[in-house]
């Protein structure tokens, strides 16, 4: 008897052991929100992209980002985005609790998945310059779709082929910015893009088609690790509702989400139009401020025009306003008080531009300063460092915009903006942006040499076809 109870304890004794130790290496509905409320930050994984998260003069935004804030605001912490595109490495640093949530990452087993509170589209989308639209799908066998690591977007394309033999490739190195401009070079035949996302690159993209829907109405989950109590995920379910019923979410979404085609060249005639029926309002402002801080007036009337078409009541879809389109930041640094007055705003933005220019290395020929500096207007002056950086590593000259261009474009590859320092960033539309200027300064300058007088009617006659 006595020896029956002794091994009754032993066993006890071994199931308690075993079940301490189980619960040490594997947290069992482990308590995430008392561990974050106490760490007082939330750590955010999401994907880089123009519709989750990206930086632009100086600022974080995208819709995704807009909603972390208010649920860090909700919660009464901090937060902090880890950017992932692996779907393999989000699981684990969500299990491993890496990241505390993760943000419109696809995945869809083996995590918590929250209230979904959006659904989009998956569209096949292709490039109309080099091929044609596929009239059935059997024309799709002879080329590879490629697309970004996500579980649903997986199990949605694996349903839209069926029996068909179509190959796709999984890119879990890359973002959708990168899979767009290999579509736009040529070097990929077809990807897929969620409806926000069509539109957004529609507008700077026109070329652009859609082949097929692939599936529609899918969640836009968040997922929280799959052993989690519920109060976390309870939380952030009371967040989202009280989002939708003060309107927020719709808010946020069009905000960021509005068709927005600043980066596209207006045309000289219509850019002619405006300056001679806008462009008298502000010419006071324009040339005064930039004799005060030492710019070529041509130039900020150029990118006066490029962030507004002149326009004192513009607002951006990242909250930027005004003419010069300035920051609130900006705005407070520069000692202005209204960004959407036109007089402050063109003062503000040619202050702006000379504390830009005043910080650009040395290094760089004094004609290519200014351009470094519009660069640096648009992304933010600590990106072109980067692209300055990259550049010098592959021992470029740099003394040159042209020659450190390329590199401003490697800012939204993965590949190279995760050994940069201020990380991801849409280095493209950077791009497009100084192009514009470019043309817009170019129009100006010859109109200047050819009749200083900017309001006459016929000038558009004058322009050469080149412009």
């Amino acid at each position: 008897m006595i020896n029956f109870l002794l091994r009754i304890i032993y066993i006890t004794i071994i199931i308690f052991v075993v079940i301490g130790i189980t619960k040490f290496y594997i947290p069992f509905q482990e308590n995430d929100y008392k561990r974050i409320i106490k760490k007082g930050e939330i750590i955010i994984g999401a994907r880089t992209g123009p519709t989750t998260y990206y930086e632009i003069k100086n600022q974080k935004t995208g819709f995704s980002y807009d909603v972390m804030r208010e649920l860090s605001k909700y919660l009464n912490i901090n937060f902090k985005v880890v950017t992932i595109d692996n779907a393999s490495i989000a699981q684990k640093d969500l299990d491993e609790r890496k990241v505390d949530l993760l943000v419109d990452m696809g995945l869809i087993d083996n995590v918590n998945l929250i209230y979904s509170h959006t659904k989009t589209d998956f569209h096949l989308v292709f490039n109309k310059n080099y091929i044609n639209k596929p009239n059935t799908k059997l024309e799709l066998n002879d080329h590879i779709i490629s697309i970004i690591d996500s579980p649903q977007l997986i199990k949605s394309i694996d349903n839209f082929i069926g029996n068909n033999k179509i190959e796709y490739n999984i890119t879990n190195d890359k973002n959708i910015d990168e899979l767009i401009h290999l579509l736009i070079e040529n070097k990929i035949q077809y990807t897929v893009l969620t409806s926000d996302e069509l539109i957004f690159y529609k507008e700077y993209f026109s070329e652009i088609n859609v082949a097929y829907k692939i599936d529609n109405d899918i969640n836009s989950n968040w997922a929280l690790p799959k052993n989690t109590s519920n109060e976390l995920s309870e939380k952030i379910s009371d967040f989202f509702t009280d989002m939708l019923k003060k309107n927020k979410l719709k808010y946020i979404k069009q905000k960021n989400l509005n068709s927005n085609s600043k980066y596209s060249f207006v045309g000289t005639k219509n850019f002619i139009n405006d300056l001679v029926n806008v462009f008298p309002l502000y010419e006071f402002y324009f040339k005064s401020y930039s004799k005060k801080y030492n710019h070529d007036w041509k130039l900020l009337a150029s990118i006066g025009y490029q962030e507004s078409r002149w326009n004192k009541d513009a607002i951006s879809y990242t909250g930027v306003k005004g003419i010069m389109m300035l920051t609130k930041n900006t705005s407070i640094d520069m000692k202005i008080n209204d960004r959407t007055n036109p007089k402050e705003s063109i003062y503000g933005g040619a202050k702006y531009l000379r504390t830009i220019l005043d910080k650009i290395p040395d290094q760089i020929n004094q004609k290519d300063k200014i351009w470094y500096a519009i660069a640096a207007y648009n992304i933010g002056y600590g990106h072109v460092l980067d692209a300055i950086e990259m550049a010098k590593k592959d021992k470029k000259i740099v003394t040159d915009y042209q020659s450190v261009e390329p590199y401003i474009l490697k800012l939204s590859k993965s590949k190279y903006y995760k050994k940069t320092k201020y990380g991801y960033a849409r280095g493209w539309e950077t791009v497009k942006y100084v192009q514009n200027i470019r043309q817009y300064y170019d129009i100006l300058v010859f109109l200047d040499s050819q009749d200083k007088t900017i309001n006459n009617k016929d000038i558009d006659n004058k322009i050469p076809s080149t412009l």
